[in-house]
């Protein structure tokens, strides 16, 4: 079977097994339905974006928004002070993942060229001759055998948290198929200058170290990598593979930007910005909410905002987000709250005043495909009326 290829927010009509079916739908990047007919299945892509392979089959789901600006929200996420200053240069490329794939591959065999980062790393052994430090209490609990013995040392090398990452993601992206020529045979260059690294145990939990003048050089590919193996649902990193998902839900990728883009606009204000913030909207406290962002000064809400990939369409605001923002005000005791959408089709809403009471909801658009540059400052204009 050819790889199944569709875009964000459509749908496909298949035959597939039922085996493979439930493979599909176990890697969490389209919603799989029974079709009547024998084998007939759809597959119905929502905001989730990436690639999905498994034994035999492959499924891939395109973005609206283009690979530049896509790469942009997510890179600056991770990295809001550095990323625009070190924009990755990608191969062109129509795919998200070989766009990754290309670009992670560059920096990170530029820097194996320069020569690998190598530091100290604490080492315990059991050894037959004395090396170190001996490890008395676990000598002695040996029932006092001289050998082999039990020592600690510090040993230079080259297994370090930053080579274990580029090594990790190295690994992550080999496994899939489809890979551009030139940046597989980058990669697998990579596997091999990288043999004697480990690598993360928990790929996508990994944390970028705190950069220093030492691995500074290291920034871009480890940032990429870090994008690689956060998106990733990998059976396993080395040897046989069931199956692997690279998955963004573009939700989240929005709600992380926008978020992270107010909190850099907002500092100079003073403040504080917070994520996700947890609270009750009942004095008996049954119902949780948890707004995207909210900004407090002098230990109070002043404002209230939730992000929405999706667009609005000619009738308006959907009635569930307006309920939702109606709620975080009444909760916060604001008169305002802003319902901030992902622009994709020039549609605009005017803003909402709620009959009966004091609260107006704002709806505000944000068009992912202009220029960084240009949506870094929508951002910083919505941060202006929100201080106002």
């Amino acid at each position: 079977m050819g790889p199944l290829e569709l875009e964000a927010w459509s749908h496909l009509s298949c035959e597939l097994s039922h085996a493979e079916a439930a493979a599909i739908a176990d890697a969490g990047l389209v919603d799989v339905q029974a079709e009547p007919g024998q084998g007939r299945w759809r597959l119905q892509a929502d905001a989730r974006i990436g690639v999905a392979v498994g034994p035999g089959w492959e499924v891939r789901v395109r973005p609206r928004l283009q690979v530049p600006q896509l790469l942009f929200l997510l890179g600056y996420v991770i990295d809001p002070k550095g990323w625009l200053d070190e924009r990755a240069d990608f191969d062109v490329a129509e795919e998200l993942f070989d766009a990754v794939a290309n670009g992670f591959a560059r920096h990170a065999l530029a820097l194996v060229d320069e020569g690998l980062l190598r530091g100290y790393v604490e080492v315990e052994d059991q050894l037959g001759t004395l090396r170190g430090r001996i490890r008395f209490a676990d000598q002695i609990a040996r029932s006092a055998l001289p050998i082999p013995v039990q020592v600690s040392f510090d040993e230079y090398t080259a297994d370090v948290i930053e080579n274990r990452i580029l090594k990790t993601a190295t690994l992550a992206l080999l496994h899939l198929p489809r890979v551009p020529d030139l940046a597989r045979l980058r990669l697998l260059k990579l596997r091999a200058v990288l043999e004697e690294v480990e690598v993360e145990p928990r790929p996508g939990e990994v944390a970028l170290p705190e950069f220093t003048r030492l691995n500074q050089r290291y920034r871009p590919a480890l940032r990429l990598a870090q994008l690689i193996l956060r998106s990733a649902s990998i059976g396993a990193i080395t040897g046989s593979v069931a199956s692997i998902a690279y998955v963004f839900d573009m939700n989240r990728v929005f709600e992380d930007f926008l978020s992270v883009a107010l909190r850099e606009a907002l500092e100079p204000r003073g403040g504080e910005v917070r994520f996700q913030w947890r609270s009750r909207l009942d004095r008996a406290e049954r119902v949780e909410i948890r707004p995207d962002v909210t900004w407090w000064r002098a230990g109070r809400p002043r404002a209230v905002i939730d992000a929405k990939h999706k667009s609005i369409g000619t009738a308006g605001v959907p009635n569930e987000d307006a309920y939702q923002m109606l709620a975080y005000c009444t909760a916060l005791g604001l008169d305002r709250g802003y319902l901030v959408y992902a622009k994709d089709s020039g549609d605009e809403s005017p803003d909402l005043a709620v009959r009966n009471s004091a609260c107006e909801i704002r709806v505000r658009n944000l068009d992912l495909e202009t220029d960084p540059d240009d949506l870094l400052a929508r951002v910083a204009d919505l941060a202006e009326e929100l201080a106002a």
